[in-house]
């Protein structure tokens, strides 16, 4: 039994590991390059609750999950992917979205005077950088905080391994 609860355990770090390594740093950044600034923002939107859920929840899941006892460093280690992962989906999705409503609604309502939109626009601009800044050093703490846990799963997977 204790083989299959590392197994599995294994297999979800890999799913949440990957999953948002991946995300990050190869889809994402294809998806913005071939898609249209409006099409990439509704994949985005559609993707991002599930995918920022699953990086505040698996880390849970981790913890309970753990073929071996957790000492200090993992522990913090899955707490800080998880904390990133639930910042991103409680805080700072909200927030981006609200911008962006934001600035649909003035874009809807200057479309005839671009100067005027570009005046006010530029205050939203601003802080949509900001957040989604935040989110961004947020999204790599998660994986840091990942890799680091994945070093100790690491360490501690290796008493599995018949001598």
């Amino acid at each position: 039994m204790p083989l299959v609860k590392a197994a599995s355990h294994l297999l979800l770090y890999s799913f949440a590991f990957g999953g948002s390594a991946f995300y990050s740093y190869v889809a994402s950044p294809i998806a913005f390059k071939v898609l249209a600034r409006d099409q990439f923002s509704i994949l985005q939107s559609k993707v991002f609750p599930s995918f920022f859920a699953m990086q505040g929840f698996s880390p849970m899941l981790l913890a309970l999950t753990a073929p071996m006892p957790l000492t200090m460093a993992p522990a913090l280690a899955l707490s800080a992917a998880s904390a990133s992962g639930l910042l991103n989906l409680f805080w700072l999705l909200p927030w981006n979205r609200k911008v962006k409503e934001q600035r649909l609604e003035l874009k809807t309502k200057y479309k005839d005077d671009p100067e005027k939109l570009e005046e006010l626009d530029k205050a939203l601009r601003t802080e949509f950088g900001k957040s989604h800044g935040i989110s961004l050093l947020f999204n790599v703490s998660h994986v840091i905080s990942l890799i680091v846990y994945g070093v100790y799963l690491s360490k501690g997977l290796l008493h599995f391994i018949p001598k």
